[in-house]
């Protein structure tokens, strides 16, 4: 086995047992979201629902992947390496009666496709999205190695088989097209965004091409990183897309500060990008605290779905919360920089939504209703209805939001290295 961090080894017995039971739920939500004959990944994992749904996200089989290999390196599924061969000829194509869909002219894959068939299910083609699934399967190449040669060739294939070069909108700003229509790039995101992992694989695809050279080296490199846009909180200092349009603040969603940290090697590996994700989580922390009657374990601003409470599904940021959800996972995915972050955890699962012993004996149907969506333990939440007689509870967990917990507390109880390992080709 793996080394243990002390940060784990140290843990008291009762948070520890949590920490265990929460950390192997987190590959067991995807296993449970994973179609058995084609070992694509649904979008989303449905707490009252039958599972898999019929929605397979590309990205979400890239979380899958790596979610393959954390099982693997931990005991979990012996049979993690063929599931992993089975998800990349699904992705790839490879299985009769299965093609999911990509653009002809670049080989960019369509965001939403059916789990069976592959087809488009009336999604865009997608830059970033297709980028996870790249990432998860270099990724699930390193891993397996030793044990599955075959699936470093494959995961190789793929991130040959796109055409990255179309991913520049503006090589100067670090401006990335979101989205591909027709074989040309289009909809461009400035920087700075979860598309650094565009980027990133863009520079590793096509490494000689010039306009993906200047792009990265002059807007997402480690030098430049203190020259992208950025914005205050309490004299905190955190990344953004924008300077403050329109003379205002903007702040990002924490997911986005914790994608390239888990899945960029310079972002995982820099001082100077540590340094912004303590801000950012910092941040997120102390936003919290201005609202009336939260107690501070309860944070995290991260992306998921709303439904039956405030709208469908929402990037929660600072300034940007409508109803102040919570989202578990974002104090998860910041673990490396906030080691703290698993006694938050604990206090929310032995104060509020024990997820494991609950029992109402005057409302059967509402510990039914707990046990079910919690069954894969915390995630997105709602405070203000967590002491209601009549709580809200969330009908279903997004996948590639889900992965934050799964990388942080792999990275809490193994250390960075089993990311950086793996990301460093």
């Amino acid at each position: 086995m793996p080394n243990q961090t002390e940060l784990y080894t140290t843990l008291p017995d009762h948070v520890k047992k949590f920490f265990d039971r929460q950390y192997e739920s987190a590959y067991r939500l995807l296993d449970a979201s994973r179609h058995p004959k084609t070992g694509l990944y649904a979008d989303s994992y449905k707490t009252f629902e039958e599972n898999p749904e019929s929605k397979c996200s590309i990205a979400a089989t890239g979380v899958g992947l790596i979610g393959l290999c954390v099982a693997d390196m931990e005991g979990w599924d012996s049979k993690a390496g063929e599931k992993a061969i089975l998800t990349l000829n699904a992705a790839m194509g490879n299985i009769d009666g299965c093609q999911p869909a990509r653009d002809e002219k670049t080989g960019f894959f369509a965001h939403f496709v059916d789990m069976e068939s592959g087809e488009n299910l009336q999604s865009e083609i997608s830059t970033i999205d297709t980028s996870l699934l790249v990432a998860g399967a270099l990724f699930a190449g390193r891993h397996f190695k030793e044990t599955f040669p075959e699936i470093e060739g494959m995961a190789n294939d793929l991130l040959q088989e796109i055409d990255w070069s179309i991913v520049v909108a503006n090589k100067d700003n670090g401006s990335i097209h979101m989205v591909v229509k027709d074989g040309q790039g289009t909809l461009p995101i400035p920087a700075y965004n979860e598309y650094v992992l565009v980027a990133h694989l863009a520079l590793m695809g096509q490494p000689e091409n010039k306009e993906i050279q200047h792009l990265w080296h002059n807007s997402f490199s480690e030098k430049k990183m203190k020259e992208l846009p950025q914005v205050n909180y309490r004299n905190l200092t955190v990344l953004t897309d924008t300077n403050g349009k329109h003379g205002q603040e903007s702040f990002l969603s924490s997911f986005v500060h914790q994608f390239p940290f888990y899945l960029v090697p310079e972002y995982a590996e820099s001082p100077v990008y540590r340094e912004f994700y303590k801000n950012a989580c910092l941040a997120d922390q102390l936003k919290w605290k201005e609202l009336e009657d939260v107690p501070s374990y309860v944070w995290g601003y991260g992306a998921g779905p709303n439904d039956g409470l405030h709208g469908g599904y929402h990037a929660d940021q600072i300034n940007n919360s409508p109803g102040d959800i919570a989202s578990a996972y974002i104090v998860a995915g910041f673990l490396p920089v906030n080691p703290a972050g698993i006694y938050d955890l604990y206090a929310l699962y032995r104060l509020h939504l024990p997820f494991d012993t609950y029992e109402n004996p005057n409302d059967k149907d509402d510990e039914r209703k707990l046990m079910a969506a919690y069954r894969f333990g915390l995630h997105r939440y709602s405070w203000w209805h967590l002491e209601q007689p009549d709580r809200w509870y969330p009908t279903k967990i997004t996948l590639i939001d889900w992965s934050s917990m799964l990388y942080g507390l792999t990275a809490y109880k193994r250390g960075m290295s089993f990311f950086t390992d793996r990301l460093n080709q």
